[in-house]
């Protein structure tokens, strides 16, 4: 407990010390600068206060609230939103390597528990790759580390979301591969699992291993053997071919 304490202390120290050299310099306050599109569609140009990445919420969950204030300068009292509220976060400035990345989404995270397998909590992530029928996001969470778990590190999640999805849900990689898909997509499970065997196996778990992006090709390839087992062959051909 003692060790979480001081590094939570070391944490929310540097923090603050990165927020008062921005406040100094105008050209690093604009890296602040975003613009969040709430859920009654009305957008809302700010700076961020207080943001919702990991790295700034040692003492709360993570993607998930942040504050904001009209202006770098203003003296008003910063504005809290909340995942539920909004429907995106774009930054204004940006650059291929912005470690924020560029436009983060608000999607329930499928998170199954005791009572419910269908459990998910809403959560903000950033859009990492679009397909034609899903969309690639990442974020960072919290994980025990360390000796008996005595210390916490970040870690980056990758999860997947399918347009044909009513819900918007956000499913982990493990989860693609779990009964939380016989529901939602039929034969999804099996067919991620046959997508690594086989004659072309090799050349896949090699895809993964190389990218985050093979379960888009994955899941074209699904969404044509549902049409047809002819385009489904099509489709790995092309996956191949990528």
């Amino acid at each position: 407990m003692k060790r979480f304490l001081i590094c939570a202390s070391v944490v929310a120290a540097a923090l603050c010390t990165n927020l008062t050299a921005m406040a100094k310099n105008p050209e690093k306050q604009e890296s602040r600068h975003v613009i969040v599109t709430l859920k009654s569609g009305e957008k809302v140009d700010g700076y961020i206060h207080r943001g919702w990445h990991a790295e700034s919420s040692v003492f709360k969950a993570e993607n998930y609230s942040f504050k904001i204030v009209r202006n770098p300068d203003s003296k008003e009292e910063p504005i809290v939103y909340k995942a539920e509220d909004v429907e995106s976060i774009e930054y204004t400035e940006v650059t291929e390597n912005d470690p924020d990345g560029i436009r983060w989404e608000s999607h329930p995270l499928a998170k199954p528990n005791f009572a419910s397998r269908y459990n998910t909590i809403q959560r903000l992530f950033c859009v990492d790759k679009v397909g034609k029928n899903a969309t690639i996001y990442w974020w960072k969470v919290w994980v025990a580390s360390g000796p008996n778990f005595s210390g916490r590190s970040l870690e980056t999640y990758y999860g997947v979301r399918f347009h044909n999805d009513p819900d918007g849900v956000v499913y982990t990689y493990a989860l693609v591969n779990s009964v939380l898909m016989d529901k939602v997509q039929p034969g999804l499970k099996e067919f991620c699992k046959k997508w690594f065997k086989g004659p072309e196996g090799k050349v896949h778990k090699k895809e993964a291993k190389e990218s985050e992006a093979w379960i888009l090709d994955m899941y074209d390839a699904y969404l044509a053997q549902r049409e047809s087992p002819e385009a489904a062959g099509q489709a790995e051909r092309e996956s191949g071919n990528r």
